[in-house]
């Protein structure tokens, strides 16, 4: 008798086997859903392999908790309403931003004009 086939009889195999096609299916979802929340002008960007300015936006005000999270992958400059905006995000990080359930959307970072006499 295989190792699968005595899985399969056992309880704690099936739950097991369970729980492994509920995390595949909820990874195959991060997946999927990450590319819809990507505004194509921060894809753009993020091709050029120089870091991006990003807002990311949620379905909530943001908590610390959110916060903190976030700055694992950049510069955090503010938080409005239900926007974080960072900086400084490396191409590679937009991706992992979005794969985040309770992200709702990446979008460009309005930098404000600096307005230098000299």
């Amino acid at each position: 008798m295989t190792l699968l086939a005595k899985a399969i009889r056992s309880t704690g195999g099936r739950t097991l086997i369970v729980l492994l096609v509920a995390w595949l299916g909820w990874q195959l979802y991060l997946t999927l859903a990450a590319g819809g929340k990507i505004d194509p002008e921060i894809e753009q960007a993020s091709e050029a392999d120089a870091p991006v300015s990003v807002a990311v936006t949620l379905d909530f005000p943001p908590e610390r908790f959110h916060t903190l999270e976030l700055q694992e992958f950049g510069r955090v400059a503010g938080v409005e309403d239900n926007t974080v905006e960072l900086r400084e995000v490396a191409p590679d990080d937009v991706d992992s931003i979005a794969r985040i359930y309770w992200v709702d959307h990446l979008g460009p970072l309005d930098l404000p004009e600096l307005d230098i006499d000299l």
